[in-house]
């Protein structure tokens, strides 16, 4: 599976809106432009970039796995902001196109960063 920062951009302002104190879980709705595949992938991509708290715990009731999510890090705080705006969202998915829809994390990352800056800047 590829990965999807828009998937993630979407995850992350979910769980952002979503926290509660002491864990939950996310549920793809019709409104989604994932799978519950997808988000699952995502969430552990989230975890291993260490922008989510995320736990793996059996829910005994329906005998599977859930992802239990325990809010965002300061990272995942630090990505969020530079990529909330849509302007700035915007920006960045015209350079993810050109780069054939990827580009290494650490790039992504800064080039939000000096965009959330100059749109900042220029407010």
């Amino acid at each position: 599976m590829k990965r999807d920062m828009s998937i993630i951009r979407d995850l992350l302002l979910d769980i952002e809106s979503e926290y509660t104190e002491g864990g939950f879980a996310l549920e793809v709705t019709e409104e989604d432009d994932y799978t519950e595949e997808e988000m699952n992938y995502h969430l552990q991509l989230m975890k291993e970039a260490k922008l989510i708290k995320l736990e793996t715990v059996l829910d005994e009731e329906e005998e599977e796995e859930e992802l239990l999510i325990y809010g965002l890090t300061w990272d995942g705080h630090e990505l969020l902001d530079s990529i909330r705006e849509e302007a700035i969202w915007q920006q960045l998915l015209v350079k993810l196109k050109r780069e054939k829809g990827s580009m290494p994390f650490s790039v992504l990352r800064k080039q939000a960063a000096k965009a959330a800056e100059a749109y900042y800047a220029a407010e």
